[in-house]
């Protein structure tokens, strides 16, 4: 069941209605959200603002190093670049992997994890299961908190996390029970980004914001989903044109 559950009073409207949703193909989704090394080793910089170059310098000054944070001042675009950019790199495309951001659908029932609760870990936040509402003044390295009954972290808390789906208002209302990508049509430039960050107040499986498509911020982060294929006889994948057509 995607959505605000029944009696939550501090749910949006575009939270609701609470709908059935069927995912009908399996799908892994990453354990963590994607790191300032991860980012850097893949596009070449790191636009952190926790960094020791970055705005927030100051926020980071006593760590050994910011690297296996959680990446953050990334757009929509950026994130969907680092998924391309990665599943274009040898090694990804001979193994058959290719990278992209999950639908909101595909997040919610990673974030869920079977549960029913307002939070994965239970119907309330008491500042000891996630990094929200400014429980840190910055982000955290995953896996300092307890992770869901998939094994995965911080899918409340830390950083937003973008997904793939264009933001409507109406989208719960009109959205098809079988594997929803996401409004056709937006309603305006914004993408959705779910799990709340460090400094927004608590928020639940089903929170949803909107951010305009290029918007950076220091909240802003992603986990990115791996669709693997059988590579062909020659161990390449069939995305691995070796032919130089274009």
């Amino acid at each position: 069941m995607m959505g605000a559950i029944p009696g939550d009073d501090l749910a949006e409207e575009d939270e609701k209605p609470q709908h059935l949703v069927r995912i009908t193909e399996d799908f892994l989704i990453g354990q963590l959200e994607v790191t300032q090394e991860q980012y850097e080793r893949v596009l070449g910089h790191n636009p952190a603002w926790f960094q020791p170059q970055g705005d927030g310098a100051r926020q980071v000054a006593s760590l050994p190093t910011t690297r296996q944070l959680p990446v953050e001042m990334v757009s929509w675009s950026d994130a969907v670049l680092f998924c391309r950019v990665l599943s274009e790199f040898p090694e990804e495309q001979a193994a058959g992997r290719t990278y992209r951001l999950p639908t909101e659908a595909e997040w919610e029932y990673a974030c869920r994890a079977g549960t029913t609760t307002r939070f994965s870990f239970g119907p309330s936040f008491d500042g000891e299961q996630a990094n929200m509402d400014r429980v840190m003044d910055r982000p955290v390295q995953g896996g300092r908190y307890p992770p869901n009954s998939l094994r995965l972290y911080d899918m409340h808390g830390n950083v937003l996390e973008w997904c793939s789906n264009w933001h409507s208002d109406s989208w719960y209302q009109e959205s098809p029970e079988e594997d929803p990508l996401g409004p056709p049509e937006p309603d305006g430039d914004f993408h959705v980004l779910r799990g709340g960050g460090w400094k927004f107040p608590a928020a639940s499986c089903s929170f949803r914001d909107r951010i305009m498509t290029s918007l950076r911020g220091s909240s802003h982060g992603f986990r990115v989903v791996c669709e693997v294929s059988a590579p062909d006889s020659t161990g390449e994948s069939p995305a691995d044109d070796s032919s130089g057509s274009e």
